[in-house]
């Protein structure tokens, strides 16, 4: 291994070298070092460091050359002749890529010994895959037998190739398009299919009729429901009211709802008027009205009568009735 004292260059290279020409161009540029490091966006120790050409308070060659690469183009330097300056100093250069020309590169092809056995392994993981997911959902075992052929129940256990004790019918249907179907009745055990419509046998009819013959029955009386008369309704009572008096007078057939107001906006009346009832109101002129369900509502003002359907909108009238006095 070759010492330190190897590396380190001589006193004649350090006066020329990479750190004192970026030094040099700096100081000749008129940049100090803290705005040079703020350009280079370096640590100041970074820039003291490449200046001074202790080397070994950086990186390695690859960020030193990086360092002198960047300081050099920021002082407008041909980075390539610190950079050729470093290489001298400590020979280093370019990297050197390896040598395929001489070596071909190792290549993976289907008659790698890697690749076969890979491919043997994989396959037998999804042959023992497919057959325990094949016994999980298709192999059902016997159930567990208890002493003398019983199971855990007690009673006999049951032969699982047995058939089943029943059987079914299977319609099929067959057919042209645009034609009647044509239709197939067969059982699953080979069996003629029952019919259809079975006919009604005797023991039905014997527990429907024991007496053999069912006789007609009678035609249900004929009530007659008394329904007992309806409540006669109240009369209604007269309510006897004194004629409302005053410049508007309203008058309901119907509940209706009314606001009445003066020009200074006070409210003489607002809320329902009873059917049949009437008020009579006095205000400074003009008066603002809001009646609700205007049809049934009859307005006067000072003995005119008011025409409502010409204010009406949906069976709400707006109008204002009066002078200003």
């Amino acid at each position: 291994m070759a010492s330190s004292s190897e590396h380190e260059p001589s006193a004649a290279r350090v006066a020329t070298g990479p750190g004192v020409m970026l030094k040099k161009a700096r100081e000749a540029a008129g940049m100090s070092r803290e705005e040079l490091a703020r350009r280079t966006r370096l640590e100041l120790k970074v820039l003291d460091a490449i200046e001074s050409e202790t080397w070994e308070r950086l990186a390695g060659p690859a960020f030193i050359k990086g360092y002198i690469r960047g300081i050099a183009r920021e002082l407008g330097m041909d980075p390539a002749v610190p950079l050729a300056e470093y290489n001298a100093q400590f020979h280093t250069g370019e990297p050197v890529l390896s040598d395929f020309e001489s070596r071909a590169p190792l290549e993976l092809t289907s008659a790698s010994r890697w690749i076969k056995s890979t491919s043997y392994a994989l396959a037998v993981v999804v042959v023992v895959l497919i057959a325990l997911w094949w016994q999980h959902n298709y192999v059902q075992s016997a159930p567990p037998s208890g002493p003398e052929g019983l199971n855990e129940a007690g009673a006999p256990a049951a032969d699982p190739g047995t058939p089943l004790p029943y059987a079914w019918t299977v319609v099929e249907h067959a057919g042209l398009p645009l034609e009647a179907p044509q239709s197939w009745r067969r059982q699953t055990d080979g069996s003629a299919p029952p019919p259809l419509n079975p006919p009604r046998t005797d023991s039905a009819t014997a527990e429907s009729d024991p007496a053999g013959a069912k006789a007609p029955e009678a035609p249900p009386a004929k009530t007659t429901a008394v329904v007992p008369p309806a409540p006669a309704e109240p009369a209604p009572v007269a309510i006897n009211e004194p004629a409302p008096t005053g410049d508007l007078i309203v008058k309901a057939s119907k509940d209706s709802w009314v606001r009445v107001r003066d020009v200074k906006g006070r409210e003489l009346f607002s809320g329902v008027l009873k059917a049949g009832r009437s008020i009579g109101l006095s205000g400074r002129a003009p008066l603002d009205l809001v009646i609700g369900n205007a049809p049934f509502v009859a307005v006067s003002f000072r003995g005119e009568t008011q025409n409502l359907s010409k204010h009406s909108i949906n069976g709400v009238a707006r109008l204002t009735v009066g002078d200003v006095r």
